[in-house]
């Protein structure tokens, strides 16, 4: 995949852990986030004793209990492809960058891995596209994982294997912190494409990303928010959710069109109603030199364009004139 050449935004379903360790629930967002129209579902995939210290048992028991084995994602791996969707799912060790290089086609590193350099820099080597998000990244932090990437795929600048991504990592995020002018910064900065990961509440964030360039989105989804006790269900995307953020975004998408200036299809129709023509303002007969009086400026564009006044004054007409009519080439003698 190279993000700098994406057509329009990829939108990726981060089903993340809210499967809750069911491959049966994590099988049925797969299949809601195709029909929503998501272009990639993400997940996370973890050795729980490589991830989250037994210091916080609640935590620890609740990554064990949200693990899912290796088959299981093959399983799911196979099952997005055969809908036509992009998997790929974080990795949170190195022997899980290892396992996942064998199943997806892209890796990220999350935004609390931004710092973890060592595992940034083995994804790297995989030689896959790569999505960093920078949630919690101050710039030099941002600039140090950047300068691993670089050491390891001097290219990555101009073939556009890699993506920064910008976000906030706070669950759900305020409006006011969302900073999405932070995309054209990241973009400028460090000369990557850049995508955005959206915790805020509902999908105004993601359609607005958009307008300020991001070209890959992604955004949590669950099947139900309402009534879960894992707190990351809340701030996602239910089905409805998702079909609707992708409409808005599509919508967005036809809004900000091209770049390149060119009068459209809809407005050559209007050109010559809209542009205007010298015309007359009094009679004037045949075979006298027109006054600069006599003349002034009249929509439609169906007769000598404004530019035109000096090659008519004082010349006479071949032909008479009424008041308000337009002023032709054919109507100026040799």
């Amino acid at each position: 995949m190279n993000f700098k050449t994406l057509k329009r935004a990829w939108i990726i379903a981060e089903i993340g852990v809210n499967h809750e360790g069911s491959e049966e629930v994590a099988a049925d967002l797969i299949r809601k986030a195709a029909a929503a129209g998501a272009d990639a579902v993400k997940f996370q995939t973890f050795v729980p004793e490589h991830y989250v210290s037994t210091e916080q048992p609640e935590r620890f028991e609740r990554v064990g209990r949200f693990c899912l084995s290796h088959d299981a994602f093959r399983r799911l791996a196979a099952l997005a492809r055969s809908l036509g969707l992009t998997f790929f799912s974080t990795p949170l060790g190195f022997a899980d960058i290892d396992f996942l290089d064998e199943i997806q086609p892209i890796f990220k590193i999350s935004s609390g891995d931004l710092t973890f350099l060592a595992l940034i820099r083995h994804a790297t080597r995989t030689r896959k596209p790569l999505i960093i998000s920078t949630g919690l990244g101050t710039e030099a932090e941002i600039q140090a994982a950047v300068n691993v990437v670089l050491e390891e795929r001097p290219s990555a600048r101009e073939d556009g294997s890699v993506m920064l991504m910008h976000c906030v990592s706070a669950y759900p995020t305020p409006a006011e912190e969302a900073n999405l002018r932070n995309v054209t910064w990241l973009a400028r900065r460090f000369g990557m494409p850049t995508g955005y990961s959206d915790h805020t509440l509902g999908i105004k964030a993601c359609e607005l990303a958009i307008a300020v360039g991001a070209v890959a989105l992604e955004k949590h989804f669950t099947y139900r928010k309402e009534d879960q006790a894992f707190h990351d269900h809340k701030l996602s995307a239910d089905p409805a959710d998702l079909a609707a953020l992708v409409a808005a975004v599509r919508q967005a998408e036809r809004y900000l069109g091209s770049e390149i200036r060119t009068r459209t299809e809809a407005e050559l129709k209007m050109e010559l109603h809209m542009r205007r023509s010298i015309g007359t303002v009094v009679d004037i007969p045949v075979g006298l030199p027109v006054k600069r009086e006599w003349l002034t400026w009249l929509r439609p564009a169906w007769g000598l364009g404004p530019q035109e006044m000096e090659r008519i004054i004082g010349k006479p007409l071949n032909k008479a004139l009424k008041a308000g009519a337009l002023v032709r080439a054919e109507d100026l003698t040799s």
